[in-house]
């Protein structure tokens, strides 16, 4: 391993001990210095309480690459470095991470070899397991439980699970996947249990059917459960809770037909392999669901959907819907998921209504509208809903943008726009504070930040978020093109704080601790 020392100018750590003036505190900041002769990434791991990973991928001689491992604490001082050299015939796929471990999954040009890179986040140590898969395939799933990876994708376009083996290099294929018309909805890991569930979406002649098969460190297929498909409702997605050894909950979205355009919500428990009595959670039938519209264009829908309940007819509002992991908030459960429609490469806006998958049509980036915040409990009952909109922001990739923390018995909700986190702060459904926004800052009041780009908000532990993504940095000191860095901050929401005047906003003032 190096030492920080060892870098000429690549990281700078900045502890900003100031003055709160402001609802969202900014404690601490890194800089990484962004070359301008070669090609290179970052990326950033949040660890929880254990600190954070920032890894720095860099473009060497005939197109190998250099990767860098920064470890950090929670007060963003730095633990250790390591380095991994990644040939030129190795690309990335995948990235997993759990408590102890960064698995890369590293992939041969035009071969069915691979290579999983394990870094060791206690004490940056790597490891590297090589082997060969059964088939060429498409890999869009890639996840580590124990000792063992699970690769899944698509062979001549049906889905397959391979499990990798790190002891021996073995690679087999999971039993019962290979079927034709079938996708992968997701892979979920049991680490209490020791399983892992393959969650599957099936159209045949038709009909869709929604499956998990569950299956055992080993491979074995477990249990087969199929969930219902009532009044013509079918499951699109799923995230599975396990709750104890006979029993989980499972949450997503659900579409009338086979269609990728959601109706609602969905909740149930499944105890042995049965799925209990779901809860179907129109749109129309939450309560805060069209906050998000300005009032005059709110109250026309509500009137609309109160007309067609008087003529006894459902009101149907259909939304593609992005669907993040349950969080767990005390004695409840949190589900985030957010609205989006894609934007075509011909910058058309298909914004949907009952139109069946269509792959072929491509598109350029994907915009949010708002994102559906709900309260459920161990049985699987909607106990609360509450709407943030989002305010038109795009991404070229479908990722979460809403991020969530905790503080006492509030949420704060942020997401990343053109330089600046936009907030809110909800209890359950009610809102506590209205949206605000605050700009990302520097360390030093004389920075003028010329330019914000690919800006990420991630949550962190407890009240934390990290604010991370490139900047240009100009200074009254500085002649000459702005310094280009690859900043991460710390933040903090505190509801009590004052809020920040627009004389501060303007003039960039940094806040912190």
């Amino acid at each position: 391993m190096k030492s920080l020392h060892s870098l000429i100018i690549l990281l700078i750590g900045i502890w900003l001990p100031l003055a709160a003036v402001a609802q969202l505190e900014q404690s601490s900041r890194l800089e990484f210095k962004v070359s301008q002769s070669i090609d290179e990434f970052f990326d950033v791991t949040p660890l929880d309480k254990d600190g954070l990973l920032v890894t720095q991928r860099q473009e060497e001689h005939y197109g190998n690459e250099k990767w860098s491992f920064y470890r950090f604490d929670p007060d963003l001082k730095q633990r250790w470095m390591t380095e991994y050299k990644v040939a030129y015939e190795l690309h990335p796929i995948k990235s997993y991470y759990n408590q102890h471990f960064l698995f890369w999954l590293l992939q041969e040009t035009d071969t069915d070899k691979v290579t999983v890179l394990r870094l060791d986040l206690q004490n940056g140590e790597t490891e590297t397991f090589k082997g060969d898969l059964l088939t060429r395939a498409d890999i869009v799933h890639f996840k580590v439980l124990g000792n063992t990876a699970f690769i899944g994708g698509y062979h001549h376009s049906r889905p397959v699970v391979m499990a990798f083996s790190f002891f021996d290099k073995s690679i087999k294929a999971l039993p019962y996947l290979y079927t034709s018309n079938t996708e992968i909805s997701n892979i979920e890991l049991d680490e209490q249990r020791n399983q892992l569930s393959v969650l599957l979406y099936t159209i045949k002649r038709g009909d869709c059917q929604f499956t998990i098969k569950t299956y055992s460190y080993e491979g074995r297929l477990i249990k087969t459960t199929t969930m219902p498909f009532e009044d013509d409702n079918g499951l699109i997605t799923g995230k599975i809770l396990p709750l104890d050894e006979t029993s989980s909950l499972i949450v997503g979205n659900y579409a009338q037909g086979c269609t990728q355009y959601s109706q609602g919500l969905y909740f149930s428990r499944i105890k042995d392999s049965e799925p209990e009595k779901l809860q179907w959670v129109d749109f129309s039938k939450l309560e805060n669901f069209f906050n998000y519209l300005k009032p005059k264009r709110k109250q026309r829908v509500v009137e609309k959907i109160s007309k067609r309940k008087e003529e006894g007819k459902e009101p149907k509002f259909r939304y593609r819907l992005l669907v993040h992991d349950v969080i767990k908030n005390n004695d409840e459960f949190v589900l985030v998921a957010e609205v989006y429609y894609p934007v075509y490469k011909n910058g058309s806006i298909y914004y949907g209504g009952g139109m069946s998958r269509n792959n072929n049509r491509e598109y350029d980036s994907f915009r949010y509208t708002h994102a559906i915040v709900c309260g459920f409990d161990r049985t699987g009952t909607l106990l609360w809903d509450n709407c943030f909109a989002l305010d038109n922001v795009e991404s070229i990739e479908l990722l979460p943008m809403v991020q969530v923390t905790r503080r006492n018995e509030l949420l704060v909700l942020g997401y990343p726009k053109d330089g600046k986190i936009n907030t809110e702060v909800i209890e359950r459904n009610k809102v506590v504070r209205e949206r605000e926004a605050f700009v990302i800052k520097t360390s030093d009041e004389k920075d003028r930040i010329v330019d914000s780009d690919k800006g990420v908000l991630a949550a962190w532990y407890d009240r934390y978020f990290l604010a991370y993504g490139y900047q240009k940095i100009g200074s009254e000191k500085w002649v000459g093109a702005p310094r280009e860095v690859f900043y991460v901050n710390k933040l903090s929401y505190d509801p009590n704080a004052p809020r920040e005047t627009k004389e501060e906003a303007k003039k960039g003032k940094v806040s912190g601790n």
